[in-house]
């Protein structure tokens, strides 16, 4: 059974995607804003061949909109943030807008019916349904949860999102203007990873807000115990800005953040059967990921395996290991040196950079 997590933690409202066993997957702090789905008219300020256009948004700053036949200087353009900043690379945009609902997302520049990759029998019902609600030009991504709603309420959701961009179309504003945002990231956080059906466990004091803000399709269950606490999320956070995780039965990962990408080195120490130490090190590698929001390129440094039959139990494992994990992911077999390539779509703020900027539950951060 999916669930979640909303409690007021002494650094902050913070909501908490739980694996089925217990301990968080991955965590979103109420700051700082990350700007994802965010949509401006922007004023391209400089074109660089081969990059794209550098486009400004006003009082948000500037982000990058990659593209072969970028706009001129100087002209306004719609666009999109695809990828949040990161400390050392800028705001990515895109000019194909989208608006986000628990049911569908709504694309209103792309025509056509796409699924989830989660929807089983690639959701051809749901699919052909949604087909018939599209006016010309438009399209829709149907999403997981729409499994389990009504045709009534995928309807509503899809006259709210249209009427959300009839608003920000007809925009007369100059640019470079913020034309809509995500009003409550935590809400945000919740509706795209909550599953249908799934429970939401909200501290007492977060009743109200978590009755407003909670999925339509989950079930509200309230602790007495603030939940930052009966699920130690503290420590939890602590852990997860070390660079080196002990494994349960002996060995270590060491994870490294540099430019280039994530470099992970799996450490035996004196343990002797290699492939135990892989299988536990790959499940534990794709439970530290998404804790830590990691994205880009990431390297594993397996430690060696004779047999090919090996090899490729590893590479299953760390792939089941990433199972409901919303980021697009992409992995390669081991190379001929014992390294496992895959990239993971960068989704959010690192966990690393929520907690600076809250400060923990030292007082207030940089943010």
């Amino acid at each position: 059974m999916n669930r979640a997590l909303l409690t007021d933690a002494a650094w902050g409202r913070t909501a908490v995607l739980l694996a089925d066993d217990g301990p968080p997957v991955e965590i979103r702090l109420d700051r700082p804003t990350d700007w994802m789905g965010a949509i401006w008219l922007g004023r391209v300020r400089r074109v660089e061949r081969g990059l794209g256009a550098f486009v400004d948004l006003g009082k948000d700053g500037t982000g990058l909109l990659a593209s072969d036949k970028p706009p001129h200087e100087g002209a306004a353009v719609l666009v999109q943030a695809t990828r949040p900043a990161t400390a050392d690379k800028g705001l990515a945009l895109g000019a194909a807008p989208s608006l986000a609902g628990r049911y569908l997302i709504y694309t209103p520049r792309k025509r056509g019916v796409s699924v989830s990759k989660r929807l089983p029998d690639n959701g051809v019902r749901l699919q052909g349904f949604a087909r018939h609600l599209l006016q010309p030009g438009e399209g829709v991504v149907v999403r997981a949860a729409a499994v389990g709603a009504g045709a009534a309420a995928i309807v509503r959701e899809l006259d709210l999102l249209r009427a959300r961009w009839r608003g920000i179309d007809s925009t007369q504003n100059e640019a470079p203007v913020r034309l809509w945002q995500e009003p409550d990231p935590l809400a945000a956080f919740l509706r795209d990873r909550l599953a249908a059906g799934g429970i939401l466990l909200a501290d007492r004091a977060l009743r109200r807000y978590a009755e407003r803000m909670a999925p339509p399709d989950a079930r509200l269950e309230i602790a007495d115990e603030p939940g930052w606490r009966a699920f130690g999320l503290e420590e939890v956070i602590q852990g997860a800005m070390e660079p080196v995780v002990a494994l349960a039965d002996g060995g270590s990962l060491a994870i490294e953040e540099t430019r280039a990408g994530i470099m992970i080195d799996v450490d035996g120490g004196s343990r002797k059967d290699a492939l135990a130490l892989n299988l536990q090190a790959a499940r534990t590698i794709a439970r530290e990921v998404r804790l830590r929001g990691l994205g880009g390129l990431i390297l594993v440094d397996f430690v060696d395996l004779d047999r090919a039959a090996a090899r490729r139990q590893v590479e299953r494992c760390l792939a089941e290991g990433f199972a409901g994990d919303l980021a697009t992911r992409r992995q390669l077999p081991f190379s001929p040196l014992g390294v496992v390539e895959m990239t993971r779509q960068r989704l959010g703020i690192p966990l690393a950079e929520q907690w600076s900027c809250v400060g923990g539950s030292h007082g207030p951060g940089a943010c």
